[in-house]
């Protein structure tokens, strides 16, 4: 479009806003005035009859009035031209919309770290950071803020964290849509993850995976399996269920693979529920042999060029997946977790809640007598 159409497509749009509020050019003149300075109706006409002629200053001053933002003005322009071009609007932005019911506000978010090498992490197991999901820049569209500790710290000994922004989308493929940049560090994170009819109620839990270009202290592009969880029906995960959430987001493949000595330790140690541990042994008794096999050690003293031709013929015959997917059963999952232990917090403050009545209760009773 040149600078014309645009104007024209603008000046379309604020009259669409002012019909739909039953709006005059007079009442509009008077909120602009009152806001911005004076504004006669008649400017205000001559602006819909012929758009070429608005000034900047006009088109700021009316849009002022009606609480709009231009730079979310262009872009929802520009969102409806794609929609038109391709028949029917497959990605939603404007926050509006029913589709982002339920989605807005503060969120959990757990990922594992990814790291070239694993000694930068030895001592972490979990990384924690707060998800923000409005209007907050007044843009009629899903805003994103990530704040994350990176479990790090820096030269001068305090923790590193990493600030990000975006925006997330709805898509009418089930999927949402969330590109987040960290401007400071030059990264980024786009998450992706299910929604499947969730916008008919609240978000509670979900899990996702993400692209980053951040993974140590030296960049390597990684992918993370993560979890969302809603911070209001969740307002604190205790570090047990922490350690749950981080089995969870380990489970990438269809093969658990984990040393025989382990497996002996933990059975011996009376770890599992009694039915898991009777299809454990009962899988143990009758399963073929796995290999988990080093890819460093196989390539150790090998040159480059043979060591990765090798490997690969190895690979197309081993159980790895060909994609790592985020399933639904991830989400049921993770909210069967979660939903436990919020009944056991909610329990330990009943049962605190009792004893502190008995106590008063007590106290009350000694006085009397």
């Amino acid at each position: 479009m040149n600078n014309q159409e645009i104007l024209q497509k603008i000046v379309a749009y604020i009259e669409a806003i002012m019909v739909d509020k039953s709006m005059t050019s007079r009442d509009l003149a008077e909120i602009c005035a009152k806001k911005s300075g004076k504004m006669s109706p008649r400017t205000i006409d001559k602006m819909f009859k012929t758009p070429s002629s608005t000034t900047l200053s006009t088109l700021l001053k009316v849009c002022d009035g009606l609480d709009l933002n231009l730079n979310a003005v262009f872009h929802s322009i520009e969102i409806a031209k794609t929609s038109a071009e391709n028949g029917q609007q497959r990605l939603v932005y404007e926050i509006d919309n029913p589709a982002y019911n339920g989605y807005t506000g503060n969120y959990h978010v757990f990922y594992l770290p990814t790291s070239a090498y694993p000694e930068d992490h030895a001592d972490q197991t979990l990384v924690h950071g707060v998800l923000k999901l409005g209007d907050f820049n007044s843009m009629h569209e899903c805003s994103a803020i990530l704040d994350i500790d990176s479990g790090d710290l820096t030269t001068e000994g305090s923790p590193f964290s990493k600030h990000y922004e975006g925006t997330l989308i709805y898509s009418s493929n089930s999927q949402m849509f969330c590109r987040l940049v960290c401007s400071k560090y030059g990264d980024m994170w786009f998450m992706v993850f299910n929604h499947g009819n969730l916008n008919n109620k609240e978000l509670a839990c979900v899990v996702g995976c993400a692209a980053t270009a951040s993974s140590g202290r030296i960049r390597h592009p990684a992918i993370h399996r993560f979890c969302l969880c809603n911070m209001q029906q969740y307002p604190v995960i205790d570090p047990d269920t922490q350690s749950l959430i981080e089995g969870l987001l380990r489970i990438q493949e269809k093969h658990i693979i984990i040393k025989k000595e382990t497996v002996d330790t933990l059975l011996k140690q009376g770890s599992f529920d009694p039915a898991f541990r009777t299809n454990l042994e009962n899988y143990l008794n009758i399963a073929q042999v796995y290999y988990a096999l080093p890819k460093g050690t196989l390539k150790e003293d090998i040159p480059l060029a043979t060591s990765i031709k090798e490997l690969a013929k190895l690979s197309n015959i081993s159980s790895l997946e060909k994609t790592y997917h985020i399933l639904h059963e991830d989400d049921r999952e993770l909210s069967c977790i979660l939903k436990t232990a919020l009944l056991l917090l909610l329990h330990q403050k009943r049962h605190l809640n009792q004893n502190n009545k008995k106590g008063a209760r007590n106290i009350l009773f000694s006085e009397c007598f």
